[in-house]
């Protein structure tokens, strides 16, 4: 294998540079963009540069053989590569594959993300963020997923990655039944949370704050004191516009404390992206000796769940989490009744004369 530098001779009398590649028998060029004039007075800088592709390009063409990626692909910017890979997409599905990149940003909140740091489980956690977090509806979501593989699979192709990091990744639409698939936690579970020392006093307390009203994060972080007025919650959901106006309970006003100006914002987590939020969360749950997989979308599917155990009718579960209809609310009744299913089954067994 060798990847040599050449050039050729224009009619203009430039000097265009290429690589002149052997490698497995066969033998091809590949042009640099670079030409050099006799009258460049950069042209020493020039050459070095090409001779650096050289460089990178042997590189390049010695991982393919065994595996290994050089650093400077891994370290490369993603996002440079998916806007390259979009300038270039020639199928109509363009947008919605621009607008996955743009989904990915959100949830990520990193628009300097390597390729080395997409991991299986930074795509775990875009998975979720499609399907609770990011207002889509439908199957939306996983055709999102699907589209910004195509990108994951291009980089693959060219030497970016070395596996799939969405290989393990099972992505079931989650409108297809009306079970519930995030985990809820119990009344005993939630006192143990909030007598947990949490790394993110302001993740613990917005955290506790949904539990008791059903906001998601895109709602938390935008809630400012002038969403509290007499003891209530109004504001809508940011997936659907649906108002919520929910009375606060003694729990929920002690913990958002003393009101502040109207403009402010109630939780300051504007700066932290929902990736954090959910890290911070799950360090939080683990010490707690909690065994679930918690994630902030979780507080909605426990304020639910709780108003239910507690007595409260479909109706007003669905109006209190802003739904349109009570049919996304049968998911919570279902749940409910499989846990009230499971405390009858584990009834002590009398023996009967």
């Amino acid at each position: 294998m060798a990847v040599h530098l050449r050039s050729r001779k224009l009619k203009s009398g430039d000097r265009s540079l290429y690589l002149d590649i052997h490698h497995h028998g066969d033998r091809w060029r590949e042009f640099l963009k670079i030409r050099i004039s006799p009258k460049d007075s950069d042209r020493t800088e020039k050459k070095r540069i090409a001779e650096r592709i050289r460089a990178n390009r042997e590189l390049e063409l010695l991982s393919q053989s065994t595996g290994h990626i050089p650093s400077h692909l891994t370290n490369l910017n993603f996002f440079d590569f998916a806007e390259n890979y979009l300038s270039n997409y020639p199928f109509k599905d363009v947008r919605i594959v621009h607008n996955a990149v743009q989904k990915f940003k959100v949830a990520l909140g990193n628009t300097r993300l390597t390729f080395a740091q997409i991991t299986p489980k930074v795509m775990e956690a875009f998975k979720d963020y499609l399907i609770h977090e990011s207002g889509l509806t439908g199957e939306t979501a996983h055709n999102y997923f699907t589209r910004f593989k195509k990108i994951l699979k291009a980089a693959k192709i060219k030497g970016y990655l070395r596996e799939m990091p969405t290989a393990d990744i099972r992505f079931a639409n989650p409108n297809k039944d009306d079970t519930i698939r995030k985990q809820v936690l119990d009344t005993k579970e939630l006192q143990i949370l909030a007598t947990t020392h949490c790394g993110n006093s302001e993740v613990k307390r917005a955290f506790l704050f949904a539990c008791y009203t059903s906001l998601g994060l895109a709602e938390i972080k935008l809630l400012k004191w002038s969403n509290i007025n007499k003891g209530r919650l109004i504001t809508y959901r940011n997936k659907t516009g649906e108002i919520i106006n929910n009375r606060l309970n003694p729990t929920a006003l002690i913990i958002l404390g003393e009101p502040k100006g109207r403009n402010e914002f109630v939780f300051q987590l504007q700066k932290l992206s929902n990736n954090g939020v959910n890290k911070a969360i799950e360090y939080w749950v683990k010490r707690a000796g909690i065994q679930k997989h918690i994630t902030f979308y979780c507080a909605r599917h426990t304020f639910a769940c709780q108003l239910l155990i507690h007595g409260a009718n479909l109706k007003t579960v669905a109006d209190a989490m802003g739904h349109s209809s009570t049919q996304s609310t049968l998911k919570y009744l279902n749940y409910v009744q499989k846990l009230q299913d499971e405390a009858i089954d584990k009834l002590p067994v009398l023996q009967i004369d």
